[in-house]
């Protein structure tokens, strides 16, 4: 019964490849039968259904917000393709998955943890509601984490400066990647960033010196005639 049921749903979702929901189905079908019905299946038992289904609601589009906070809790699926593609569905809904992924940045796993800060980057300037949030994951305890959650801010714009006191303390981060992220967003940033990376060119680390002095430097700066205002 579970082989036919993920061809089913495979199906549905091939069909929302091509024009059909848009010529042949009203919305008010899709959002009152077909949504709600897929939806049931992102908890089937089988791996396989569950993927079909998070791809039939990616294909709808808008049409499938109804889903989104149990596409949202597929980011949290044993099985690492449902959980990308989940990821995937919700990227594609903007703004409106916001809401409901934020609150995955503090799961007790941090592969969701990172799925979610990738998630958020992913949907862009339209997350700038999740600036405050990401700018917490910066310490979290998993350096992937931390990681993702300086990309996904550098993916937010001129909408994540609020977070770049804690993007300058990142410099510090004991793993590099980190650091070496952080200081990539803080340079999207501009002169805006300098308050906030200045003091780091007199941190006891020298690794932290440098890679702030570097930070500067990318940004266009002349260091020297610089730092003597702040």
């Amino acid at each position: 019964m579970k082989r036919y049921t993920t061809f089913f749903v495979m199906f549905i979702g091939f069909v929302g490849l091509k024009p059909y929901w848009a010529v042949s189905a009203t919305p008010s079908v899709i959002s009152e039968m077909v949504v709600p019905a897929l939806t049931l299946r992102l908890s089937d038992g089988n791996a396989s259904v569950r993927q079909a289904t998070v791809f039939a609601l990616h294909e709808m589009g808008p049409a499938a917000k109804a889903a989104i906070p149990a596409l949202a809790q597929r980011l949290r699926d044993e099985d690492h393709y449902v959980a990308v593609d989940a990821a995937h569905a919700l990227e594609g809904l903007g703004a409106d998955a916001v809401p409901s992924v934020v609150p995955l940045l503090w799961d007790s796993q941090p592969r969701v943890r990172e799925l979610a800060a990738r998630t958020l980057g992913q949907i862009g300037p339209d997350a700038k509601a999740a600036v405050p949030a990401l700018a917490h994951a910066l310490s979290d305890p998993d350096a992937s984490v931390r990681q993702a959650a300086a990309v996904a801010l550098r993916e937010m714009g001129p909408a994540a400066v609020a977070a770049m006191p804690a993007l300058a303390q990142r410099l510090r981060d004991p793993d590099p990647y980190v650091a070496i992220d952080s200081s990539l967003t803080l340079q999207g940033m501009g002169v805006d960033a300098m308050p906030a990376i200045v003091p780091l060119l007199s941190d006891g680390n020298p690794r932290t010196r440098e890679l702030a002095s570097l930070t500067l430097r990318r940004i266009g700066l002349d260091i020297g005639p610089g730092i003597s205002k702040y």
